[in-house]
């Protein structure tokens, strides 16, 4: 409560600090200001996930599934690897909504939302409530225990280096 307050502060007072100015740099100034408001009121950039002991296919039949539901029109899906997909689609408002599906083990995907540019939680929960009525199954937010995670050959497919660009926070 108290970074908010204070990023709020920042962020107005970068706005201030602009209106002296003229021209392209005080639009630069107050876009910036603006952009930390947003941060500030989404509670930062995040993903939301949940396990789900299912297969990967069966997971993005009823993303696809959830995404009508939702009126989230979908757009596609990208196989990056054997054991990652991404379904994209985008709101009525325009928002990307991307969901990221992570095979973990035997049976068990990982499903991971991120709808608009800052996450939307009360849409993430909606989704993934959705999702584990489509597939009849409760979801997790710990990976299973007892399941060893996949295995893929990393000769044939080349893994890019992760980027700690967000934050990734599990459904309560």
């Amino acid at each position: 409560m108290v970074n908010q307050k204070r990023l709020s502060l920042v962020a107005l007072a970068a706005v201030v600090a602009t209106l002296p100015l003229s021209g392209c740099v005080a639009l630069v100034g107050a876009g910036a200001g603006g952009g930390a408001v947003a941060y500030v009121q989404n509670g930062g950039v995040a993903n939301f996930y949940a396990y789900y002991p299912a297969s990967m296919n069966r997971v993005s039949a009823a993303s696809q599934a959830a995404f009508a539901d939702m009126g989230i029109r979908y757009n596609g899906e990208i196989r990056k690897s054997p054991s990652k997909y991404v379904l994209e689609g985008s709101t009525a408002e325009g928002d990307t909504v991307r969901v990221t599906l992570t095979y973990m083990a035997t049976d068990v995907t990982k499903a991971n939302i991120r709808i608009g540019t800052f996450g939307n939680k009360p849409q993430s929960l909606q989704f993934q409530k959705l999702l584990s009525q489509h597939l009849g199954l409760a979801a997790s937010a710990t990976a299973p225990q007892s399941v060893p995670s996949a295995r893929v050959n990393t000769s044939a497919v080349a893994t890019p280096p992760q980027q700690p660009a967000q934050e990734t926070i599990p459904l309560r």
